[in-house]
């Protein structure tokens, strides 16, 4: 058998992490995120991280109709993901710019709705199985989608989330880390 199935990888868990803009990352797979960085909470694992790449293509063609060379321009990168709690950090996300009160003497929390502001924060994705560990971590980046919202019966509530990616000056888009969940070092 040609490959190696230590190298493909299913996910039993994972999490992802906002942060002010400059917020510094994990430097390894196995320390815990700092304080700075909040949780999104729940996650749905069926629909995963989905990365997604759009950019235009130009051909450039040589007399006689021979493919000489191609150029890209206007790269985007996205990451997808679905948040199942309605928690304040992903209310902050879905709606920026916008107030959620503490709860008031009632348990009466109020949410007070504004049309959306630009928001950039720093991300960190997380995969987790066993003692593998992926991070993924965005200096900048901005929700700048948010799928329709349903409250019903059947199903549950769900935010689903499209990150944008902006690049750094050099053209760095994230990082990533891949290793042990626990120190190595004894």
């Amino acid at each position: 058998m040609a490959g190696d199935p230590t190298k493909a990888s299913i996910w039993a868990n994972a999490d992802v992490y906002f942060a002010v803009t400059g917020t510094a990352a994990p430097t390894d797979t196995f320390t815990a995120p700092a304080v700075a960085w909040k949780a999104i909470g729940l996650l749905d694992g069926d629909e995963g991280f989905t990365e997604s790449r759009d950019e235009d293509t130009s051909d450039h063609y040589a007399w006689g109709g021979i493919l000489v060379a191609q150029t890209r321009s206007k790269h985007k990168r996205t990451l997808k993901f679905v948040a199942l709690e309605d928690n304040d950090n992903v209310f902050s996300l879905v709606n920026p710019g916008s107030t959620r009160a503490a709860a008031d003497v009632n348990g009466v929390v109020k949410d007070t709705v504004m049309v959306p502001v630009r928001s950039e924060f720093a991300f960190l994705f997380e995969t987790r199985d066993g003692d593998k560990v992926k991070r993924r971590s965005v200096k900048r980046g901005e929700i700048t989608e948010v799928g329709e919202i349903k409250d019903g019966e059947a199903d549950l509530t769900v935010y689903e989330l499209t990150l944008t990616i902006y690049p750094e000056a050099d053209g760095e888009l994230y990082e990533t880390l891949t290793g042990p969940a626990t120190d190595p070092t004894p």
